[in-house]
This record gives structure tokens, C-alpha cells and sequence, in this order.
């Protein structure tokens, strides 16, 4: 199992407007599609960051997920969403709980 933090950086002043469409919009479709969203939050100090973290069981379950939401018709016009208000492209960083980790 491995989790993936992806930050999303918005348009100037447009971190609460990407915020919210990722709230109410693309994450339940990720999550309507099978993809284990773990939560959602905005950056202290950077009003224009949103992170969401996503957990998957291994590279095939990562693989097949994406597949599903990439496929799907509905993440074609979310993405001329994302694209409108962020400013640059998402960032990930791949965390492996450690044994002693609750996450596991």
C-alpha cells in the first residue's frame, strides 16, 4: 500500500474557487470511479495550494484506477476545469507507510 500527495497550485487568488471544485467535483468522481481519496486540504500560508491525498493497495490497483477516471467521459470536462484555474502542473509525492506506521 502506498499513498500519493498531490498538490495542486492555483491561479493567483483562485485557491478557494479549485478548492471547492475539487471538494464538490472531481474527487467524488475519483472516489464514484474507485480511487480511495483519503481527504483534501489547503495549504497554511499558501492560499493558493490544495493538496489531496490518494491511497492505492499497489502500482496495479494506481494503474487501474487511473485507467477508470482517465477513460470516463466526465474527467475530460473536469479537466478543462483544473486546467482554467491552476497555474502550473500538480506535483506528487509517493509516501510508503513504514511498519510502525497506523496508516498501514
Amino acid at each position: 500500500m502506498f499513498y500519493e500527495i498531490r498538490t495542486e497550485h492555483a491561479r493567483p487568488r483562485r485557491g478557494a474557487e479549485l478548492a471547492r471544485y475539487l471538494d464538490e467535483t472531481v474527487v467524488p468522481l475519483h472516489r464514484e470511479l474507485g480511487m480511495a481519496v483519503v481527504g483534501s486540504f489547503t495549504v497554511a500560508g499558501d492560499e493558493d495550494a490544495v493538496v489531496w491525498i490518494r491511497r492505492f493497495d499497489d502500482d496495479a490497483d494506481r494503474e487501474r484506477t487511473l485507467d477508470a477516471v482517465h477513460r470516463d467521459p466526465r474527467c475530460a470536462a473536469l479537466a478543462g476545469t483544473v486546467a482554467a484555474l491552476t497555474g502550473e502542473p500538480a506535483s506528487t509525492v509517493r509516501l510508503v507507510p513504514t511498519a510502525g506506521s497506523p496508516l498501514r
